[in-house]
């Protein structure tokens, strides 16, 4: 929104007329489009960001790297992924280890930046969130476990994975480091989203006959028939 007033200035002085206002409109499609992935040389693959369609390699080709999210806070892009072995941050394409392991998901909440991913201890993954490099765990290592995505709804922390059980791996969301097991045979939960009080989750259920799987508030709703496999990986809320 702009304000604007004339003036004229003479020998007299100087005497403004009434202020009035007017807002500008955004032109749809003018903003930015960022994407996180990568690109294989034929030998490995190369973590990327583009911009727009204009690619950023974040990773130099010696290892297997990947960029799997993407988030943009005023003029700062961070990415999470990974680098070989390692779990990675890349903040304007500056990168910053986190640990042995994999970063899969980025929020930034005002100046706090937090990922969500795993750390490998030497025996097996343990379910991770970094707070500006300052890492959490969310299981204790006494099976494995991933988380896939973080999101931030005021001072809570909200991460969605998946926990190997005694049979098969268990979907989990953890609000502010506490589990919850999903529903049913669930095996993998990919992204978690909060909107109100309502928490949104998306993955599937049953390995050997896949079913893609939304919860709400840990409710179950199937969003495939079984008949073919299916997963839910990403869920948005609006």
């Amino acid at each position: 929104t702009y304000y604007v007033r004339a003036y004229a200035t003479n020998s007299a002085g100087t005497a403004y007329g009434n202020q009035v206002s007017f807002t500008t409109t955004t032109t749809p499609g003018s903003g930015d489009i960022y994407v996180a992935g990568y690109e294989y040389t034929g030998t490995k693959s190369v973590a990327k960001i583009w911009k727009n369609g204009v690619a950023t390699s974040l990773s130099n080709g010696l290892n297997y790297a990947a960029a799997n999210s993407v988030y943009v806070s005023g003029s700062d892009v961070y990415v999470a992924g990974y680098d070989g072995n390692e779990a990675k941050i890349w903040k304007n394409g500056v990168a910053t280890t986190l640990a042995i392991g994999s970063a899969n998901s980025v929020y930034v909440s005002g100046i706090d930046v937090y990922v969500a991913g795993s750390e490998y201890n030497g025996t097996t993954s343990i379910a991770k969130i970094w707070k500006n490099g300052v890492a959490t765990s969310l299981t204790n290592g006494s099976n494995g476990a991933v988380a896939y995505s973080v999101f931030i709804s005021g001072v809570d922390v909200y991460a969605a994975g998946s926990e190997n059980g005694p049979n098969s791996s268990i979907a989990k969301v953890w609000k502010n480091g506490v589990s919850t097991s999903l529903s049913g045979d669930a095996d993998a939960a990919y992204s978690v989203y909060v909107f109100g009080t309502d928490v949104y989750v998306a993955g599937y259920e049953d390995f050997f006959n896949s079913v893609a799987r939304v919860w709400k508030n840990g409710v179950a709703t199937p969003l495939t028939s079984g008949f073919n496999y299916g997963i839910a990986y990403s869920i948005f809320v609006k």
